[in-house]
């Protein structure tokens, strides 16, 4: 075994030699990304793939969504249609009806008909639970830092999951150097983030009572001043934190635990490539989230 290590890596440290290739190209393929959970309006945002190597700049993200789309959102009972909206420049499609509201212990579907395609997918919003407790965990090597600490009870039924969300409410204090020079009084995180890790089944844990700590989540190029060096992935004394505790399906699950180990292992030469299991189905790929959510709200002291 040793001397088939040792060939191993001189082969991988000599390959030097460049290698040019023309990648064949690709038709675009419509993404979804739609989601319904309790107390909240359905949100659904259409957009198109690109090519692996394609540029990212602010013209490729302004042509990314697919606009005009004919959505229809159905709860076992009534329809309702989707409108197209922008928010904070991001367009996606929802509805402002009562009904339209997500509601516990409801399976939902919703049918995409736009560009002579159809795309249809289901989901369902299990009956939420709340946390048992809650606390702040302070980092053993940091006086200030930590992660949230709560212990949770799953009910005695085989096949329940779960994701975790936190967000920041408070406001930052003062302004930091630039490009952080103004977010004095602006609220730390926009929205609930999911730390890597955020999703998981009941199989090792099945009517069992447990604690766990989970890290704080980051939010890709919309990260403040106090995301990156020692305080990256902690929450710290001071903080204001919304806690997000979802109830969700088996391949809602599947489907996050797969996308968080692709963005792990995202640029290591060992890291496999392939499609996300998703739950559409038709002419395009995505995801359809159900979740039921409950909330709790903790100081860090």
């Amino acid at each position: 075994m040793r001397k088939l290590f040792y060939i191993s890596l001189i082969f991988i440290l000599g390959c030097t030699k460049s290698i040019d290739f023309q990648l064949p190209e690709v038709d675009q393929i419509i993404i979804v990304e739609a989601t319904v959970e309790s107390g909240l309006p359905p949100r659904v945002v259409l957009t198109n793939s690109q090519g692996y190597f394609d540029p990212i700049d602010s013209n490729i993200l302004n042509e990314i969504f697919v606009h005009d789309a004919v959505i229809i959102l159905n709860d076992g009972n009534n329809d309702y249609t989707l409108q197209e909206i922008n928010f904070n420049g991001i367009y996606l499609y929802t509805s402002l009806e009562f009904g339209a509201i997500g509601q516990l212990g409801k399976t939902y579907s919703i049918n995409i008909n736009v560009n002579n395609k159809n795309i249809q997918a289901s989901t369902k919003i299990p009956q939420s639970l709340m946390l048992d407790s809650l606390w702040f965990e302070k980092y053993e090597a940091y006086d200030s830092l930590g992660f949230i600490g709560t212990k949770f009870t799953d009910p005695d039924t085989l096949g329940n999951c779960y994701r975790w969300f936190a967000q920041r409410i408070n406001t930052y204090k003062y302004n930091y150097p630039p490009p952080f020079d103004n977010v004095k009084g602006t609220m730390k995180d926009s929205r609930p983030l999911a730390p890597i890790g955020s999703s998981t089944d009941d199989k090792l844990f099945n009517g069992l009572s447990f604690e766990f700590a989970f890290p704080r989540g980051e939010d890709g190029n919309f990260e403040g001043p106090d995301d990156e060096g020692i305080e990256e992935g902690f929450f710290k004394t001071g903080d204001t934190i919304l806690i997000k505790s979802t109830t969700t399906t088996y391949p809602v699950y599947l489907y996050v635990r797969a996308m968080e180990n692709a963005a792990v292992s995202n640029g290591g030469i060992f890291g496999s490539s392939g499609n996300l299991p998703y739950n559409v189905e038709g002419d395009g790929i995505g995801i359809f989230y159900g979740y039921g959510v409950s909330y709790d709200t903790l100081i860090c002291e």
